[in-house]
């Protein structure tokens, strides 16, 4: 029968149509998976780097607080304080007490050096004082190695400083014209190659910071050691800063003045009763009170003005001009000046003469500018690279001068502390120098720029943890697969039962065609010859008799085989169990045997010892009978024209566990193709059938059937090489 490949063409197409769809859909969904995965470790890194810049901001602006905390004037070795009181209360002078800076004894952690820079470029520090000053802090301050180490730093600060800038771009400039006669005139362009000095005030200062080394030292440069010349600066100093607070004192009370003198003009005429009198207000206007200074002036605007004829004021007057006096009148009364001090005004004249004098005030005592500075103020420090140093600066006036201040980091020892703090976040992680970014301006947007330092964070490489091979996602997909495989396995095996239960069939019809087929014709053509009277010879009418006879049986051997098979098959088969022993089974079966044996010249042989004989069993005697049955007819069918001894042995062994029954011939045996297929049903098709023995191929395959209906079973003994050898194994 032609094999049904078009079923098996289908098959495979299907399959292979479902693998296909089920690679696609998982490769996408690794990619999703992939994808996915990328994004989340993107977001953790994204997140360690805002954690690391967090930790690193955080001690970069304790630092950078700590540092604008300092006041201006720290940056001197000593300075001297305003406001202190000696012990008969008297104000002491500035400039007769000095208190030394802290920073002259002890310097903060990652800190080289602090230093301050004037408009002439001469750079001096705290922790490096001069003259007398040297001598004051070698005695009670500091000791000689720190000092020396100081110069030393301070030396290499001013090389550094006076050597020209080493960067790739130039340095920041600012747009600024110079007006000259009405017509805007370009700024002159900066020097090709500035000096480091140069950008640090850049750096600093919002306004142009320019500096000039022909400038002499003036009298009251910050950066002069103290001496007798300096304290006299210094009185100077304080006496125009008391005569300013008295100018502008006397300018608030002279407005409250005038406001209140004001609001009495325009009061209308009213009467009032006041005991047994009436006091009446004319529209006379008030004698103008006289410009009185200090305490005195404060005494006289709260009580009520009188008019040029004596008259009084109306008692309702008094109230209103309290209280303008009470809300303007905010600022202290200014205190008398001393001689010495009047003399400093007086001296200093000339610097205020372009703002007018107030009305009673002397020309020597001006008011102060609006805009002017404080004389001890400063802006925030900026960051700066000058070459491989990493720098803090800021604009600040020291009692009125311009100053450049600066910290010199140590940033080996400060990139180190900062390194620690996210060792467990970024083992690999370097810290490098940002852009510098001028004062008032913002620093190139770069996610990675700490925000009070121009230092920018390289993470490095973070060693993840790698991803296992079988996460939950490639599992499911593992499982899909491997189901979906089993299901096209399981749809293999029974497509492919199926096909071969269909071929079986079809060889079972046509062998059992043919096998009945030849018995059917001998019985017709014998029957007809008997009936009609041709066979008239005795003789050969027995042996007509007898051939009807042996096609008969072997017809009804057939018959019971096909039947036992179906019961086996549906599971209707009752099994009969009994007690008996393996002699008194052999010798039940043995004519049976015999008969078949002789049909075809063979002999069976019986070999069973008197133990084995006596050996007892609980089975179905019936199912071991047509099972050794079919083993001698098979012995007698494929080995009876071959055999090298015309004898069927049949052996006894209940030595071991089981009780074994051996059915053997001398034949030539079974070939190593059909020992895997002799125990299938129906295993011959019409053309072997015409080609071998008589038969249908269900003997052995009923055989196995019944052998494991019994708890036992049949197999063959591939080790014997003379004929073939079938062993049953039956239970005890």
């Amino acid at each position: 029968m032609r094999k049904p490949l078009h079923i098996w063409i289908t098959f495979i197409a299907c399959l292979g149509l479902l693998l296909a769809a089920m690679a696609w859909v998982s490769w996408h969904t690794l990619a999703l998976e992939r994808e996915r995965e990328t994004a989340a470790r993107e977001a953790d890194q994204q997140e360690r780097v805002r954690l690391a810049l967090w930790r690193l901001d955080f001690q970069a602006s304790a630092l950078m607080i700590r540092e604008n905390a300092r006041p201006p004037y720290d940056f001197r070795p000593f300075h001297s304080p305003e406001g202190l009181i000696n012990k008969a209360y008297d104000n002491v002078a500035k400039g007769e007490v000095l208190v030394p800076s802290p920073l002259l004894a002890e310097v903060p952690e990652h800190v080289l050096l602090y230093f301050q820079m004037d408009t002439r470029g001469q750079v001096l520090s705290p922790q490096v004082p001069q003259n007398n000053e040297r001598t004051l802090a070698l005695a009670q301050f500091i000791n000689a190695d720190d000092l020396t180490r100081s110069e030393q730093r301070l030396s290499g600060l001013r090389e550094l400083l006076a050597k020209p800038v080493q960067v790739t771009t130039p340095p920041p400039q600012r747009e600024s014209s110079v007006r000259n006669s009405g017509r805007a005139t370009p700024m002159a362009p900066a020097a090709a190659t500035p000096l480091n000095r140069q950008l640090l005030a850049e750096i600093a200062c919002v306004a142009r910071f320019d500096i000039d080394d022909s400038k002499t030292a003036e009298a009251n440069d910050a950066n002069l050691p103290r001496n007798p010349a300096w304290n006299t600066q210094q009185g100077q100093v304080a006496s125009q800063q008391l005569m300013l607070n008295s100018t502008e004192n006397y300018s608030r009370n002279r407005a409250v003045n005038l406001q209140a003198e004001e609001a009495i003009k325009q009061q209308p005429q009213i009467k009032m009763k006041q005991g047994a009198g009436t006091l009446v207000l004319t529209n006379e206007k008030a004698a103008e009170p006289k410009p009185a200074t200090g305490k005195a002036f404060k005494k006289e605007s709260a009580k009520p003005a009188s008019s040029s004829n004596g008259s009084s004021l109306v008692a309702s007057a008094e109230p209103a001009a309290k209280a303008m006096d009470d809300k303007q009148m905010a600022a202290p009364a200014p205190m008398p000046l001393k001689p010495k001090e009047d003399d400093a005004a007086r001296a200093l004249g000339h610097e205020s003469s372009a703002t007018p004098a107030a009305p009673g005030v002397p020309s020597a005592v001006q008011p102060p500018l609006k805009n002017a500075p404080a004389a001890n103020s400063s802006r925030p420090f900026q960051g700066v690279w000058i070459g491989s140093n990493l720098m803090l600066t800021r604009e600040a006036f020291v009692d009125g001068v311009r100053m450049v201040q600066g910290v010199w980091l140590d940033w080996p020892a400060l990139r180190e502390a900062l390194l620690r703090e996210i060792t467990d976040l970024f083992p690999d992680a370097k810290l490098e120098p940002a852009a510098n970014a001028t004062a008032g301006t913002r620093p190139n947007d770069d996610p990675l720029r700490f925000a009070a330092l121009p230092v920018r964070l390289v993470p490095g490489a973070i060693q993840l943890p790698p991803l296992p091979f079988w996460t939950p996602l490639r599992r499911s997909l593992g499982i899909a697969l491997a189901c979906v495989l089993l299901a096209a396995a399981a749809v293999g095996l029974v497509l492919f039962g199926t096909v071969a239960l269909s071929e079986r069939r079809a060889d079972f019809v046509s062998a059992v065609t043919h096998e009945l087929r030849t018995p059917l014709t001998t019985f017709r053509l014998y029957s007809e010859m008997l009936a009609d009277g041709m066979v008239t010879d005795e003789v050969q009418r027995k042996t007509y008799l007898d051939t009807l006879t042996g096609e008969a049986s072997r017809l009804s051997h057939l018959v019971e085989n096909v039947l036992a098979y179906a019961r086996l098959e549906r599971g209707s088969a009752k099994a009969r169990a009994e007690n008996i022993t393996i002699g008194e089974l052999l010798d039940r079966i043995l004519p049976r045997l015999q008969q078949r044996a002789d049909d075809c010249g063979m002999t069976v042989q019986v070999q069973a010892t008197e133990t084995d004989r006596k050996t007892e069993l609980h089975v179905d005697a019936a199912a071991v009978e047509q099972i050794l049955f079919n083993l001698v007819d098979n012995a007698c069918k494929y080995a009876a024209p071959r055999a090298a001894q015309p004898v069927i042995h049949v052996e006894a062994d209940t030595s071991g566990k089981f009780a074994m029954l051996r059915v053997r011939d001398h034949g030539g045996g079974i070939s190593r193709s059909e020992q895997r297929r002799i125990f299938h049903p129906f295993h011959k098709s019409a053309d072997q059938a015409a080609h071998s023995a008589p038969g249908v191929g269900l003997g052995l395959a009923l055989c196995r059937r019944l052998a494991t209906a019994l708890g036992g079973a049949i197999t063959l003994d591939a080790t014997h090489k003379d004929g073939a050898c079938f062993m049953l194994r039956l239970p005890k």
